[in-house]
């Protein structure tokens, strides 16, 4: 398969138009390997950055690639220099993203319009750059693209989502344990996952009865662990929905403690709960099912349905009982989860699920395909591996997936450590190519 060549603007000035992608043919790409690499010695490094490439169906192949710290003009100026002998593929640098703020002035609060550019770039040519690309936020890429897209509706849209998206870091009194090896499945914030242009979130959310203020009892879990408590990441949702015109799709996909008595019957105190904070924070954005839903079959409300009544949260609600007397939420998305730690499993899975989706019988409009593997209980116990080292032997295979087999069916897909894939920036594509075909 090959990619549609890219222009990506910035637009923090309507005056100057700076080009942040580019290609005659093929693409380039940059990613943030999620594994620590170990180096002789007693040096390590996390979150190296990775070049990738795909120059099939090409005639004119570049001989070499690197990474750049600004637009790449020379190769005098690049950080690391690889030598291509491959249509498509990768290669690790001993090179760190390091944590530095978001550009376009998103790290404390709103910033610009349309996509900015991290530090690094990768350039791919031969004497001269035939091809360049920099790491980049998309924090409002709807809203750029609205007069391509907005006619698709959410059930057509390719979504790009996060698994467990509150896993990213402790909160708690266990946060010098040693245990995110399994628990963590992001490394970047809420925020910055919406800013980096994430725009289904995956909450597995918990109840927790000896914090004295009722607020305070709500926490998002990796199973039984806690994590982070969530009314300050639906406060960062309100602010980022405040201050875009992004649609933001929030799945409450699982209840691991405090909601449900041993029969398995619902605490309806304890939902009622979360709906009440749900809606203290978020009222003014949430897309009521019962009057935007659009019925079995029919793949939802467009986007733009959605902007013109400035109802842009969607949020799905895994418990039916509670949705059906609760007709403004939005009713079980289907999770296509393999429930496997093999990558090969993992794919023959979802390739087949997604050929298969929408199932005739689905209530939502929209699914989620689950691209990660899942540890044993051996895995765990005997400290065989990581969830990162998971998530490096499927993330650069799920951009491949969607480019290819799944480009036509993907609805949202779900990822863990997201920097380790492109599917962002390639959904925004699928986006406006699906939108051509309307």
């Amino acid at each position: 398969m090959q990619y549609m060549p890219l222009t990506l603007y910035s637009s923090h000035s309507t005056a100057i138009k700076r080009i942040l992608e580019k290609s005659t043919c093929g693409r380039v790409w940059l990613t943030v390997h999620s594994s620590e690499i170990r180096l002789l010695g007693s040096n390590s490094i996390l979150d190296a950055l990775e070049l990738n490439w795909d120059f099939k169906g090409c005639t004119n192949i570049p001989r070499q690639i690197g990474l750049f710290p600004a637009t790449p003009t020379s190769w005098l100026t690049a950080l690391d220099i690889h030598t291509i002998d491959s249509l498509d593929g990768h290669v690790v640098t001993n090179i760190s993203l390091g944590f530095g703020d978001l550009p376009g002035d998103w790290f404390a609060g709103p910033g610009h319009k349309g996509p900015s550019c991290l530090w690094p770039w990768i350039g791919a040519g031969n004497d001269d750059i035939q091809a360049y690309n920099c790491l980049k936020i998309q924090p409002t890429w709807m809203e750029d693209n609205a007069d391509k897209i907005n006619n698709l509706r959410i059930g057509e849209l390719a979504i790009p989502g996060t698994h467990n998206a509150g896993a990213w870091r402790f909160n708690t009194e266990v946060s010098n344990v040693q245990r995110d090896s399994f628990v963590l499945c992001q490394d970047r914030s809420v925020w910055a996952q919406l800013v980096h242009g994430i725009r289904y979130l995956d909450f597995r959310i918990a109840y927790y009865d000896f914090y004295p203020n009722e607020e305070d009892r709500y926490w998002l879990n990796h199973n039984l662990i806690r994590v982070r408590p969530l009314l300050p990441l639906l406060q960062e949702i309100r602010t980022f929905l405040d201050n875009t015109k992004e649609v933001v799709f929030l799945d409450a996909h699982h209840f691991p403690v405090g909601f449900y008595d041993q029969s398995g019957a619902p605490f309806r105190n304890v939902h009622m709960g979360l709906l009440e904070l749900v809606r203290r924070e978020l009222g003014p954005h949430l897309a009521d099912a019962s009057q935007l839903g659009t019925g079995l079959n029919t793949r939802g409300p467009t986007l733009q349905t959605l902007i013109d009544a400035d109802k842009r949260l969607i949020f799905s609600y895994v418990d039916n009982s509670i949705v059906a007397s609760n007709s403004w939420l939005w009713p079980i998305l289907p999770h296509l989860w393999a429930n496997t730690n093999s990558p090969i499993e993992l794919f023959e899975y979802l390739d087949q699920a997604i050929t298969s989706s929408p199932q005739a019988n689905a209530r939502s409009p929209m699914h989620s395909a689950m691209a990660q593997t899942t540890p044993t209980v051996l895995d765990i116990l005997f400290l065989r591996g990581s969830l990162r080292q998971n998530a490096d032997a499927v993330n650069r295979n799920v951009t491949a997936r969607l480019t290819s087999r799944w480009r036509q069916q993907a609805n949202i897909v779900s990822t863990d450590f997201f920097l380790g894939n492109d599917v962002i920036d390639t959904s925004i594509a699928l986006n406006v190519e699906r939108a051509s075909r309307l």
